[in-house]
C-alpha cells in the first residue's frame, strides 16, 4: 500500500475464497485436540462457523474454568460464553427452550430490537429481494421443529417475547407487497417461493460441456466463457469447412466418418467464475474414460485428482497420462 509491502503474520486474508475453508479446518483440528486432551469436554458440541452450542455439565467442572483453558491454547483464539436465561438460549436464529420435563423445544429467535419491517411493494428494490423476505420466513416454518402452537404463532408473527404491535398475519404481509400466488393440491409452498429468476436453457449457459459421438462412445470435454451452444456451432463450423486441425470433435468425425449434432451437446457443470474453468475442465476430462481430447486439459496433473473415486469414474491413470500416488496426498 502506498509503495510499501505488508506481510500478514497470523490469521487468513479477508476476501480470499480459501480463508473460510482454512479457518474451518483450523477450528476442526482445534476442537479435536481439545476433546482428546481435556479431562472434560461437553458431550453435545455443535459449531457453525464461530458460534457454538454446547450442553455443559456443571457438576463435572466449572464453565469459567473450561473457557479459560480454551483461551489459553492460542493467544489469537478467544472464546466468550452465554448461559441460558429463563430456560432459554438463542443459537443463530433458533431459540432453544428447556421445558418443565427437562426436554428441549425450539422456536424462531428474533432479537428484542426486531421491528419486523420488510421491503414494501412500492419500493425500487428488485422483485427477488422482496420475495427473499418471504422465502426465509417460510423456510423457518417448514424446516424448524416447531410445535403446533409455535407454528401457528410464527405464521402470524405473534411470538410471545414481542409486543402485540408487531403481530402481523402472514396473509397481511403478502397483501402489503401485493404478491399473488396460485395454489393447488399439487403445488408445494417451497416450489412456489423458490428462485424467482426465469429458468435459462442449459445450452445458453457457460461452463464445462460435453459433446458425444452418435456412432461410438467417444466424448469431447471442453470449456467456454460464452454459451455452450455458441461454442458448439464453432465446432460444427470447423467440421463443415474441413478445419480438423483446430478441433478434436471435427477431427474425430472426419477421420471415422461419425456423426455429431445438437442432441449430443450437454452441459456438465455451469461455471460462473471463469478462474475455475481450467480446473473443472481438467477434472471432467480425468473422470471421462472415453475422451476424444488430445490431453488432460489445462491442469493435467494435480494431487487433488488422486482423490477421485476410481470406482465411480474409472481409472485415474487413463492412458498413462496421469499417475500420482494417493498415499502422498
Amino acid at each position: 500500500y502506498n509503495g510499501e509491502y505488508f506481510q500478514q503474520h497470523e490469521g487468513t486474508a479477508m476476501g480470499n475464497s480459501l480463508s473460510p475453508f482454512i479457518a474451518n479446518l483450523f477450528m476442526s483440528k482445534f476442537e479435536t485436540e481439545v476433546k482428546d486432551k481435556f479431562e472434560y469436554f461437553p458431550r453435545v458440541w455443535f459449531r457453525y462457523v464461530n458460534d457454538i452450542f454446547a450442553v455443559f455439565d456443571t457438576k463435572a467442572t466449572r464453565l469459567d474454568n473450561f473457557v479459560a483453558k480454551l483461551n489459553n491454547r492460542f493467544p489469537t483464539i478467544k472464546f466468550t460464553y452465554e448461559v441460558e436465561h429463563n430456560e432459554q438460549l438463542p443459537f443463530l436464529d433458533v431459540l432453544v427452550i428447556r421445558n418443565s420435563e427437562n426436554k428441549l423445544e425450539f422456536d424462531v429467535y428474533r432479537k428484542e430490537t426486531a421491528t419486523l419491517r420488510y421491503i414494501l411493494n412500492d419500493s425500487q428494490h428488485p422483485f427477488q429481494h422482496k420475495m427473499a423476505s418471504f422465502n426465509f420466513l417460510i423456510h423457518h416454518l417448514l424446516n424448524f421443529p416447531l410445535s403446533k402452537e409455535r407454528y401457528t404463532d410464527n405464521s402470524k408473527f405473534a411470538s410471545l417475547p414481542y409486543e402485540p404491535k408487531f403481530t402481523r398475519g402472514l396473509d397481511k404481509m403478502f397483501k402489503n407487497i401485493n404478491i399473488n400466488l396460485v395454489y393447488n393440491s399439487k403445488n408445494k409452498l417451497q416450489a412456489l417461493l423458490g428462485n424467482p429468476k426465469d429458468k435459462i436453457d442449459n445450452n445458453e449457459k457457460s461452463g464445462i460441456y460435453e459433446i458425444s459421438c452418435k456412432d461410438c462412445d467417444q466424448k469431447y470435454i471442453g470449456q467456454t466463457k460464452r454459451s455452450i451452444l455458441t461454442r458448439f456451432k464453432e465446432h460444427m463450423a470447423h467440421l463443415k469447412y474441413g478445419r480438423t486441425e483446430k478441433c478434436c470433435v471435427a477431427q474425430h468425425a472426419f477421420d471415422n466418418n461419425h456423426r455429431v449434432d445438437i442432441n449430443n451437446l450437454k452441459l456438465i457443470r455451469n461455471v460462473i467464475n471463469i478462474r475455475q474453468l481450467d480446473a473443472f475442465e481438467s477434472l471432467e476430462i480425468i473422470k471421462c474414460n472415453s475422451s476424444m481430447n488430445k490431453d488432460n486439459g489445462p491442469i493435467p496433473t494435480s494431487p487433488l485428482f488422486a482423490m477421485i473415486n476410481k470406482d465411480s469414474y474409472g481409472s485415474v491413470n487413463r492412458g498413462n497420462k496421469f499417475s500420482i500416488n494417493s498415499a502422498n496426498v
